[in-house]
């Protein structure tokens, strides 16, 4: 990887996977050296709020940093800023391309990067058991590690 990436994650609310995924990758990459600029937003999003209480204790569990996390309504604008949109399910791919059909190329599903499993949705942890956010959560950061491969191997 060259240039700088921005990568953005797309989940429905954008308090649980999208923003534990951002947090994630955004450790991931300053550690690994990336040039890669990280964003999350939901396709039900609000701006403005903190992520789910579950989700805070997820992210400082595991050594992350939550500060400025906070919800992001998704956007053409911020598609557009996107260079790869990694999605948590296929409702979330037709929404980012419902908005803008020109981002169909960039879109991923980010548990596709999973090559341990078989299915390419992460499930949404919302109103779940913290255990519930923590297999959600693995899930999340197998398919960054692998998609942070990806970027390595990526020559544009």
């Amino acid at each position: 990887m060259t240039e700088k990436k921005n990568v953005l994650f797309v989940c429905t609310g954008n308090s649980c996977r999208s923003i534990m995924a951002e947090a994630y990758l955004k450790k991931r990459a300053g550690e690994e050296g990336l040039a890669v600029d990280v964003m999350s937003a939901g396709t039900l999003g609000v701006n403005g709020l903190k992520p789910a209480g579950p989700a805070i204790k997820i992210i400082k569990a595991e050594g992350l940093d939550p500060e400025g996390l906070e919800s992001k309504a998704l956007t053409k604008d911020i598609i557009d800023w996107a260079d790869a949109i990694l999605v948590m399910e296929p409702l979330h791919k037709g929404v980012v391309v419902a908005i803008a059909p020109e981002a169909s190329a960039k879109v991923f599903y980010l548990g596709g990067f999973n090559k341990e499993s078989n299915d390419i949705v992460i499930p949404d942890p919302i109103g779940r058991t913290l255990a519930f956010y923590k297999v959600t959560f693995n899930l999340l950061k197998k398919s960054i590690e692998e998609f942070i491969q990806w970027l390595k191997e990526d020559p544009k």
